[in-house]
């Protein structure tokens, strides 16, 4: 079985390097797997630093987009490119822990399971976020409870088994691919893991107005995703 590690950049050239040197640390030896980095044109040479990293490490792919900045758009190109069975995915920036990797792919290597969540609400922590940016993320997460029950529907740190997204077009708006996948996808079973999230030590934060409300727009989306499909299931049945 191998494994595909996604991992969307933009201006990431300071912590692209260290994260992908841990996760060889954590992975090499152990399993088959590539890491698909899928840079957004950063201004900054990460999609350079990307390049030199892929001469470096054999297990490295990477994808340069074009065009306007888009993290989920850019994970589901790297998902289109991706071999593996089990698909990844993880920020560039350092706040998603290698070392936890092995905890969130165990469940679906033992069939307990076919997708796996880094959880930061379960019982783990965050540090280094300020009190609005908590405020917001919790704000989130309670708009999308209608649509989920996991406690870390915000969550950019996840693996799946490829089969989930068979015959599903996922066409995410913004930076929360997860939801899209969590209210499309096809799988039975949801399984959480608490992590400690660490913000990030280089760069920028790409949150903005901007992406709060592409995120208002993808919730909208996604619910009238499920009522049709709903609906649908109702007129099924009375049909029979």
């Amino acid at each position: 079985m191998m494994i595909s590690i996604i991992i969307p950049t933009y201006n990431e050239k300071e912590n692209l390097p260290r994260l992908v040197n841990k996760i060889y640390k954590v992975l090499n030896c152990h399993l088959s797997y590539e890491i698909i980095i899928v840079d957004d044109n950063s201004p900054d040479g990460t999609g350079v630093i990307a390049d030199v990293l892929s001469k470096k490490y054999n297990e490295i792919n990477v994808i340069h987009r074009n065009g306007f900045p888009d993290l989920s758009r850019a994970v589901v190109e790297g998902i289109k490119h991706s071999k593996g069975n089990i698909i990844g995915v993880m920020d560039a920036d350092l706040s998603h822990p290698p070392e936890v990797i092995p905890k969130l792919i165990k469940p679906i290597l033992d069939n307990k399971s076919e997708f796996v969540i880094g959880s930061r609400y379960l019982t783990g922590k965050i540090k280094k976020w300020t009190f609005s940016r908590k405020i917001i993320s919790r704000g989130a997460i309670i708009l999308a409870r209608p649509l989920t029950s996991v406690s870390d529907p915000m969550s950019g740190f996840f693996f799946f088994k490829k089969n989930v997204i068979n015959d599903t077009e996922l066409s995410p708006i913004g930076y929360k691919i997860i939801l899209e996948i969590l209210v499309k996808g096809n799988y039975k079973k949801v399984k959480e893991i608490e992590y400690i999230f660490k913000d990030r030590e280089f760069g920028n934060s790409k949150l903005n107005y901007k992406n709060y409300l592409k995120y208002l727009i993808h919730l909208i989306l996604l619910y009238t995703y499920k009522i049709k499909k709903h609906l649908g299931v109702i007129v099924s049945d009375f049909n029979l």
